[in-house]
């Protein structure tokens, strides 16, 4: 299978004044992973830990410092001003909030068509077949064409966004929180939406959420952001199986188990704390300050990146490394010999 996107060493550092002081912060610090076609990467960390951020450096919504972004082989970075909006319809992206991210006063008809129609690739006269076409492949009634938003419910509101991303037949959709706003049936019926949409066109996503479980469900490969940083990334399964990173660890801990006597039992990592703040990056590695394992080389040093699976690769000290015969038994407890 071929690579659609490839993120390299992506950086982004924000200039702030504080308390009359110019400061730096941290927003995206060396990222980087690779996304197949047809296939959807979770990426997933707390508020704070610059997953939204990264997406928009990989679509130029905010210049990046450093680093590369390849789309099917074409540098993103690199791009002039009439490239890149071929670029953008071919990475759309679908926001958090379905009440804000259409035009109240445009007809949904006129939404869902307004990309094709600004490519110059639909004639004002094929508008309205086109638009219910679209409509219809979302799964909502053609007659939505003549509505406006308003009369609709968020759900709907989200399906029609995810139809104007549609609209110019994109290789890869950006889901940013695209159905944190929605009740629990309309999310689970917009993420099934999603999984049948790739089954029909062979879209990509890359899906953006502090929802692990929800993650889970739609993924193929995820990657855990921490201040910044990925520290993990593999395929779902072993991931969530076998996590290589004690915050990983602790982020599918925190998941709530329906079963009350099995989640009594379960053997827990426990963070404490919040993230810290981008302006003070801590030494070493940045989790250290919340991880239960934490030692004096973690305050001293950066952490490696270990392959911890056939493609499971986390930054830890004391992640189990793979050696090629077995999944690794996941993250490590801190050892008298450790310490």
């Amino acid at each position: 299978m071929s690579s659609l996107l490839e993120v390299t060493d992506l950086s982004k550092t924000f200039k702030v004044r504080r308390r009359g002081k110019k400061q730096q912060v941290a927003a995206v610090r060396g990222v980087s992973f690779t996304l197949d076609e047809s296939t959807t990467l979770g990426l997933v960390g707390e508020s704070g830990s610059g997953k939204s951020t990264a997406a928009r450096l990989m679509l130029r919504l905010i210049p990046a410092d450093s680093g590369s972004v390849m789309l099917r082989g074409t540098d993103v970075m690199a791009a002039g001003t009439k490239q890149m909006r071929t670029i953008q319809r071919s990475m759309p992206m679908v926001f958090q909030d379905p009440y804000s991210s259409l035009d109240p006063t445009w007809l949904i008809g006129d939404i869902v068509t307004e990309p094709e129609m600004l490519a110059d690739t639909l004639t004002r006269g094929n508008r309205r077949t086109r638009a219910k076409e679209l409509i219809d492949l979302v799964g909502l009634p053609s007659s939505f064409v003549d509505r406006y938003p308003y009369e609709l419910s968020g759900g709907q509101r989200q399906r029609i966004a995810i139809a104007r991303a549609l609209g110019c037949k994109p290789e890869l959709v950006v889901a940013d929180e695209a159905v944190a706003a929605l009740d629990v049936s309309t999310r689970a019926s917009i993420i099934g939406l999603l999984q049948d949409l790739q089954q029909e066109t062979g879209v990509g996503y890359l899906f953006i959420s502090h929802d692990l479980a929800l993650v889970q469900t739609i993924s193929d490969y995820v990657a855990v952001m921490y201040l910044g940083q990925i520290v993990e990334f593999g395929p779902t399964a072993d991931v969530y199986s076998t996590p290589g990173h004690p915050y990983t660890r602790a982020l599918i801990d925190a998941v709530p188990v329906p079963d009350p006597v099995v989640q009594r039992q379960k053997e827990r990592i426990r963070v404490t704390g919040e993230i810290p703040s981008a302006l003070n990056i801590p030494s070493g590695c940045t989790f250290r300050t919340r991880c239960p394992f934490a030692t004096d080389l973690c305050t001293q040093q950066e952490p490696p990146r270990i392959q911890v699976g056939e493609e499971q690769f986390a930054t830890c000290h004391y992640a189990t490394p793979y050696h090629g015969t077995s999944q690794s038994s996941g993250v490590l407890q801190r050892t008298e010999g450790n310490s």
